[in-house]
Parts: structure tokens; sequence; C-alpha cells
């Protein structure tokens, strides 16, 4: 099965309102769950979220401090472990993945990115019908 979503409207930090390849989540570490509207980002190599957000699901955010890089250069993270559970009606998925918990203050929606999550699913990214859709592959849990 494929799940489709279409693309939504995300604030963002500079007061933009563009529509985006996200979709509903529910993000966890050690906490609570909480939903969130991720953005599906085919450019990252790994997840990421800002600290608040890490802190709020109860990530694991004490080891060793690196640099992440990204489009806003440098900046100080700390590598974690998320889970997440999405899907549509009977076709539910739950599973681990990487993350970098982005230290500095800034604000921005949870990414996910390829590591751990586009090996699962045949990703498509429709953008002149602003889709995104999802197929998991034959492994996928």
């Amino acid at each position: 099965m494929t799940l489709k979503y279409r693309y939504r409207k995300v604030p963002r930090s500079n007061k933009t309102n563009d529509k985006t390849p996200s979709i509903p989540m529910t993000l966890s570490g050690s906490a609570t769950k909480f939903d969130f509207t991720v953005l599906i980002d085919s450019g990252a190599d790994v997840s990421a979220v800002p600290k608040h957000v890490a802190e709020l699901i109860g990530l694991n955010i004490s080891g060793e401090k690196e640099e992440a890089f990204g489009i806003g250069g440098a900046v100080p993270a700390v590598e974690s472990k998320m889970h997440l559970e999405f899907g549509k009606s009977h076709e539910r998925y739950s599973f681990d993945i990487p993350v970098k918990v982005i230290l500095a203050d800034c604000d921005f929606p949870p990414l996910i990115g390829r590591n751990g999550f586009f090996d699962k699913f045949v990703i498509s990214f429709k953008q002149s019908e602003e889709k995104i859709e999802l197929k998991a592959v034959a492994n996928a849990s």
C-alpha cells in the first residue's frame, strides 16, 4: 500500500508559510509521545530536532557534543535516537531512527532525513501536485 499526503503549510521562524512535503508523525524518546508535523527532507543525511523538542519528548541529550552542518552552517549538536509512529487507518509504521539534536537556540520543524527512514520506503515527491507518497519496501517494519 502507499501512504499519500498533501503538502502542508508550515510556519517558519522567518515568517514564511510555504507548502512543504510535511506529514503528521508521533515522536517520542523516553517520555511522553507528542504529535508533530515533520518535514520529509531528501536533502538531509540525518534527521534533526531542536533542543526544546528533544527535551519535550525525552530524548537523551547527554552524549558528546559535535558540530552538525546544514544550510545554516555549523551548529552544536548531540546524536540521539528517536521513535516515530505514523500512518493512516490500517497502514501504520513504528520504528527508531538516529537524530541530531540541535543545541543552538533555533526553532524549526522536526525534519526527517535519509538515514534510517528513506531505506524503508520508496518516496515520491510530486512537486507539481504538492503531494508526497511513501510506499513501504518489503522489509520495512
